[in-house]
């Protein structure tokens, strides 16, 4: 009978595992996770973006503006069980956004976001003034954030921004 205990054990692992991702996304990664919910028709960020994310795919979606809640995530204690209150997303280097009917990103957006790296964007974006401090004339920059100009995938659909672009 005690293998009944280890099947349960394993049981309660591999469902709390399976909470880990949002059900519509595919998670690769423990510490540092990658979270891929690219073309899944999302309209809303899901829950249980795991609070360790440090690439997130959200392009190919119907999202249509950036808000500061597709930033939060849910941390989860030893046993795999999600804590209510969502978290920032501070690990967070890479955000793909790209592919999606975006017109603009809102105020603020990227406050809680202070390891992010790479942002990409639909080209056509409108950025509110709030979200970035000062957008400069050039379209190049934006606070701290500049213009990848030879991004290897850059097309005309979107645009790429780093922190430290080359």
């Amino acid at each position: 009978m005690w293998w009944y205990d280890l099947l349960a054990i394993f049981s309660l692992q591999a469902i709390a595992l399976l909470d880990a991702c949002p059900t519509k996304c595919q998670c690769i990664g423990q510490a540092r996770v990658s979270v891929y919910c690219d073309f899944r028709g999302l309209e809303e960020v899901p829950s249980n973006i795991p609070v360790a994310t440090t690439y997130l795919d959200f392009s190919g979606n119907k999202f249509t503006k950036v808000v500061p809640e597709m930033f939060l995530g849910h941390a989860n204690d030893s046993d795999g069980v999600f804590f209510a209150q969502k978290v920032p997303l501070e690990q967070l280097e890479v955000i793909r956004l790209d592919l999606n009917p975006l017109d603009t990103v809102s105020e603020h957006a990227l406050d809680t976001t202070p390891s992010l790296e790479f942002i990409y964007l639909p080209f056509d974006i409108k950025i509110q003034r709030q979200a970035f401090v000062q957008m400069k004339t050039d379209k190049l920059t934006f606070d701290g954030y500049n213009r990848v100009v030879h991004h290897p995938l850059e097309n005309p659909h979107f645009v790429a921004f780093s922190r430290d672009a080359t």
